[in-house]
């Protein structure tokens, strides 16, 4: 064997273990996905912080990650694993729109609607990010509108 058949094999081998950790990193992010949507949070907890350990950068992960601290009511650290998402994300309105919805849930809508516009400017073709907007607008209104019937009927004058 030659220098240049040495040369192609090296080639070939560090092709294949970069396949093999792709493989290994997409299937850690299947599992995580099952998992999210088995609600079994703490299982894809630890399967994203796995696939972090492949790829720290992987927006998928860090997304699974901010998914879970969401569902376990942990708002905090979503913002957290959602905006380190946003650094590597290549769609970057998935991160926008699930930002918008973290704060909708804690009823802060002006910061909502800030992340939901991001979004949208982002893409303008991502629905969700418009039904989120379309939605906290609406809880707005009806906050000012229940506010306002309060006011007529004297609650607040007491």
């Amino acid at each position: 064997m030659d220098s240049k058949d040495i040369e192609k094999l090296n080639n070939l081998s560090a092709h294949m273990r970069r396949v093999s950790k792709k493989v290994k990193l997409l299937n850690l992010l299947r599992s995580a996905k099952e998992e999210y949507e088995s609600n079994n949070f703490d299982d894809c907890i630890k399967i994203c912080e796995e696939a972090l350990e492949q790829n720290p950068n992987n927006s998928a992960a860090l997304r699974g990650l901010g998914c879970s601290m969401q569902a376990l009511g942990k708002y905090d650290k979503a913002v957290e694993y959602y905006k380190k998402a946003l650094d590597f994300s290549e769609n970057k309105e998935i991160e926008y729109t699930l930002l918008g919805t973290v704060y909708y849930l804690e009823d802060k809508f002006e910061d909502a609607l800030k992340y939901y516009n991001l979004a949208i400017d982002s893409n303008e073709d991502y629905d969700p990010a418009y039904e989120g907007k379309n939605q906290t607008m609406l809880e707005q209104h009806l906050q000012i509108t229940d506010l306002q019937d309060s006011l007529i009927r004297g609650e607040f004058l007491h």
